[in-house]
């Protein structure tokens, strides 16, 4: 199954049903692609009153989640974070073999957007992150 596809993004979201997180608003898209140009996977997380779910992103309208004039806020629109990364980096961050944070110092993940959604959402973004590691680790990757 691929990873950003419909079916893995309704397998993963299954495994975040039962997961109760704090009540904060926070999308975080993931970008994934080759590295030189090639194809774009793109997927996003919702977190809004207590829940995640993950939905495809399409890569012609990645990165363009609705804001008001006001901007990208933390608790009232949720704020939008992009995150891009190659394949390569991506894979890495998922076996475990490369922590997100040493990515992002390395410059091997790029942020854009409202980083303070990052801080805000931190606690449930552990979980979501805990919930899925061990969803991916029982589908076997």
């Amino acid at each position: 199954m691929e990873i950003g596809s419909e079916d893995w993004c309704a397998e993963m979201s299954e495994a975040l049903a039962d997961l109760e997180l704090p009540d904060v608003q926070a999308t975080v898209e993931q970008r994934i692609g080759d590295g030189n140009g090639g194809p774009v996977v793109a997927y996003r997380l919702v977190i809004d009153s207590g829940r995640a779910h993950l939905e495809p992103a399409p890569p012609d309208t990645a990165g363009t989640a609705a804001s008001d004039s006001k901007g990208v806020g933390i608790s009232d629109d949720g704020g939008v974070v992009v995150m891009s990364q190659s394949r390569e980096t991506a894979e890495a961050v998922r076996r475990g073999e490369l922590g997100a944070l040493a990515a992002l110092q390395g410059g091997l993940i790029t942020v854009s957007g409202d980083v303070r959604v990052l801080i805000a959402a931190a606690e449930a973004l552990a979980l979501v992150n805990t919930a899925l590691g061990q969803a991916l680790a029982d589908d076997g990757g």
